[in-house]
């Protein structure tokens, strides 16, 4: 365990972190964090964390956590054992012997049940078809009544007058509807173009600047970088914390997100939500190609 122990504490060291900032990436305590890399593993509290926080402390470092708990398997206490299928089963037919007596005593009140249903559905029926009938006599009234007074003034001298100003809206109407309609502006769009491990690769398009945003919701380590590796941020948020950048005149920008549950990114004001889920991939990193809108692409030679 001691080998397993200095693979990850010079991983570690190596990221440039700190126990006290891998604890707030992980949320892992720090003196089980010391007992791991000492090769301690007596002090975790049972033989299931062992594993997953070894596991959680290798993603931290960007170590390939199955390839290390492979290489190290014969080290480390094998997951809890499966229950007794053979005694579950036993239980299961001995429940089905039991005699249900309530289902029993539900049988016996079955037709009384069906009769007192049916009796219902035939008042609620009838019901309904009054209501049908009554409503349809109201409407016909209704209908008679309005198109007597229509016939009444059909014939007034102010239907005249009223039709004059009607025809000349029709040639301002005419020429509204002859005027081109407004190209729509192109919305902005991130999309997924791929993702391996905890690394994915977006494309930025439809956009006229790249204003960055990122907020945390819990203490959560991050940097940002652009394609060539130059580092804009980096930097442990507390809960509340916001930071911005204007990375418009970047074409690629890397974000590295220590905890993804506890980080939310906007773009241009537009929520991000992240490739893979927060809750099965604690660290991601994001690629996002900064394509902008047609007219910002740069000139072909």
């Amino acid at each position: 365990m001691a080998e397993l122990g200095q693979k990850l504490k010079e991983a570690r060291q190596a990221k440039g972190l700190s126990l006290d900032e891998l604890q707030d990436i992980t949320k892992i305590q720090k003196r089980y964090l010391v007992s791991i890399e000492e090769g301690n593993l007596n002090v975790l509290p049972g033989e299931f964390y062992v594993r997953a926080f070894i596991k959680q402390y290798a993603e931290a470092v960007e170590l390939e956590p199955e390839a290390l708990l492979e290489e190290h398997k014969n080290e480390l206490p094998l997951p809890p054992a499966a229950h007794d299928v053979t005694q579950l089963s036993r239980v299961k037919r001995s429940r089905e012997t039991v005699p249900n007596a309530a289902s029993a005593q539900l049988m016996d009140y079955m037709p009384k049940i069906l009769i007192t249903l049916l009796v219902i559905s035939v008042g609620v029926g009838i019901w309904l078809v009054f209501q049908a009938l009554a409503s349809r006599d109201t409407n016909q009234g209704q209908q008679n009544a309005t198109k007597a007074k229509i016939e009444k003034v059909q014939d007034s001298p102010l239907d005249k007058k009223a039709e004059e100003p009607k025809k000349s809206d029709q040639p301002a109407q005419q020429t509204q509807q002859t005027q081109p309609a407004q190209p729509a502006q192109p919305v902005q769009e991130l999309k997924v173009v791929g993702t391996s491990g905890k690394n994915s690769t977006m494309e930025l398009r439809n956009n006229t600047a790249f204003l960055l945003e990122i907020t945390a919701k819990g203490r959560a380590y991050i940097d940002i970088k652009n394609g060539a590796g130059k580092l804009f941020l980096s930097k442990t948020l507390n809960a509340g914390e916001t930071v911005q950048q204007d990375l418009s005149a970047e074409d690629v920008v890397r974000l590295n997100i220590g905890s993804s549950p506890n980080t939310e990114i906007k773009i241009n004001g537009q929520a991000v939500s992240y490739p893979q889920d927060p809750n099965n991939a604690y660290h991601q990193i994001l690629l996002i190609n900064n394509l902008r809108t047609q007219q910002q692409q740069p000139a072909q030679q």
